[in-house]
């Protein structure tokens, strides 16, 4: 598979947690059996930091026993593979998982807010959770133009750097776009909402001050300007 992936190996769940701190995956495969720290471990830790939770993880086992498939969903695995496999077995698997998160970075590429429809994209629970969570502290200040990417991600619990990645790895958005996204979403829903609200008020609603740079961010989301897009 390294000619399809980039791949980097560990020998146990304690190595591979060390290699996840440091480089960012787009998916981990685990064996079940490992020494020192094992699959199931290694899979609640992952999904139980909020900093590494949204990876996905297959779990590979020699375990055929529906209790060991059962404890490994519990603990938050996306995918469950017994032993013996076929590696085009492992590569299907491993292809639906990278092309449901191609999936969701590409809806967030458009879009700064969750779905209305929970299911659409197959986020997990603590997937969710963290993206509503980062919805109701953005609502909350919206129309406070201070409030930026450091603000937000202290409001979250999280470090700037882990914010970033976080939000990064699952949605395919910088914090920055994000929240500047998520601001445009709401102008263009105001706008749109027959509410009697001119560009300068609707502005101010989102916390943006600057008419040159709001009228330039909009265009280029939208692809016409706020009056334009006021008059439709």
């Amino acid at each position: 598979m390294s000619d399809k992936y980039n791949i980097t190996i560990a020998n146990n769940g304690v190595e591979a947690l060390e290699e996840i701190k440091k480089t960012e995956f787009s998916t981990i495969i685990s064996d079940v059996m490992m020494p020192e720290m094992d699959g199931f471990e290694l899979c609640k830790r992952i999904k139980a930091n909020p900093e590494t939770c949204q990876l996905p993880v297959l779990l590979l086992t020699a375990l055929g026993d529906n209790v060991d498939l059962i404890k490994g969903l519990e603990f938050g695995a996306d995918e469950y593979i017994s032993k013996p496999f076929s590696l085009k077995h492992l590569e299907l698997r491993l292809k639906k998982l990278i092309e449901n998160n191609e999936k969701i970075k590409d809806y967030f590429s458009k879009n700064s807010l969750p779905p209305k429809d929970k299911k659409e994209l197959g986020f997990s629970k603590r997937d969710l959770e963290f993206l509503e969570n980062i919805t109701e502290i953005i609502e909350k200040n919206l129309s406070n133009s201070n409030f930026g990417v450091e603000e937000l991600s202290t409001e979250a619990g999280l470090s700037s750097s882990h914010f970033y990645r976080k939000l990064k790895q699952l949605t395919g958005q910088v914090p920055n776009a994000y929240l500047r996204n998520f601001r445009l979403q709401r102008a263009a829903e105001l706008l749109d909402s027959n509410s009697g609200f001119n560009v300068a008020e609707v502005m101010y609603q989102i916390g943006i001050e600057s008419n040159s740079y709001f009228s330039t961010s909009f265009k280029k989301l939208h692809g016409v300007s706020p009056s334009e897009y006021s008059k439709r």
